[in-house]
């Protein structure tokens, strides 16, 4: 069963501002690479989230933001947090700024963390959500200036232009990792998948490893025990059920890699859950 994150909406899309911004509540948790269509800028305000993208690892703490670009490939690892989410569509920025589906953000390539340009934007993310909250005269032209400002600050700042050609094998490693969610309750091989798709096999691994960040193997089991977290909590259903409707047939091994990325048993976690000690919510 899926389960949504605990998203405390401070504003719809596009109602009145143009963007979306919300208030995510995220138990200890995981999140296979993944993209979005939109820029994501996600602000911590409590508990800690990893991110990894682009050879990074980004571990983020209090008031320390990221910003991913759209259709960028990345993963998440969490503890217990609260952040602040703003999404902002492409279409949007492509009224000020020719081709953002091309942007990238890279905000430690020139600055270092907490920086005065870095301060400068969390202190924005905050007027922002106030702005918005307390809704006074006016709070549409103030929440538009402050979002045109930080936008400005982001791209001159951070910003780096992608190629069509890093689109291009941006995009079929998508498909790869598409075919992989669709199908990851089977018996996948590298070879079977690389044959799919017009890959040499070890073209793929290689290039899987450098753009993922982890083997093609691992990442088959990474999607697998997402898979298994959620059914864990929003079921009741036998664990070894569970582990062998998401094809992970080597209960051991499976066994050992969701300790390893969750810290705890399945039956841990399901009784923390049950005495209150852990959200069942879960992206």
């Amino acid at each position: 069963m899926n389960q949504e994150v605990k998203q405390h909406e401070i504003f719809a899309v596009n109602s009145d501002v143009g963007v979306r911004v919300f208030l995510s509540e995220e138990p200890l948790g995981f999140k296979p690479l993944h993209w979005h269509t939109h820029i994501e800028i996600v602000l911590v305000l409590t508990g800690e989230v990893t991110f990894r993208y682009e050879q990074h690892d980004i571990t983020l703490h209090e008031n320390e933001f990221v910003v991913i670009g759209s259709g960028i490939l990345h993963a998440t690892t969490n503890l217990a947090n609260q952040a602040l989410v703003l999404q902002v569509p492409i279409y949007y920025l492509n009224q000020y700024w020719e081709n953002s589906e091309l942007l990238r953000f890279d905000l430690w390539q020139h600055h270092s963390l907490h920086d005065d340009t870095y301060n400068r934007i969390v202190g924005m993310l905050q007027q922002m959500t106030q702005i918005y909250i307390q809704k006074h005269a006016g709070y549409r032209l103030r929440f538009g200036s402050v979002l045109m400002q930080l936008l400005y600050e982001l791209i001159m700042n951070y910003a780096v232009e992608l190629t069509p050609t890093d689109l291009t094998e941006d995009d079929r490693l998508k498909a790869v990792l598409m075919y992989i969610h669709k199908q990851y309750q089977t018996k996948i091989s590298l070879r079977e998948v690389a044959e799919q798709f017009h890959y040499n096999p070890d073209y793929l691994s290689r290039i899987f490893k450098r753009r993922v960040g982890v083997t093609f193997v691992s990442y088959i089991y990474q999607v697998r025990l997402d898979a298994i977290y959620q059914d864990v909590l929003g079921t009741n259903q036998p664990i070894k059920t569970i582990f062998a409707r998401h094809g992970a047939n080597n209960v051991k091994l499976a066994m050992k890699c969701f300790k390893e990325l969750y810290g705890k048993t399945p039956n841990q976690l399901r009784h923390l859950t049950a005495d209150g000690g852990i959200s069942d919510n879960h992206e």
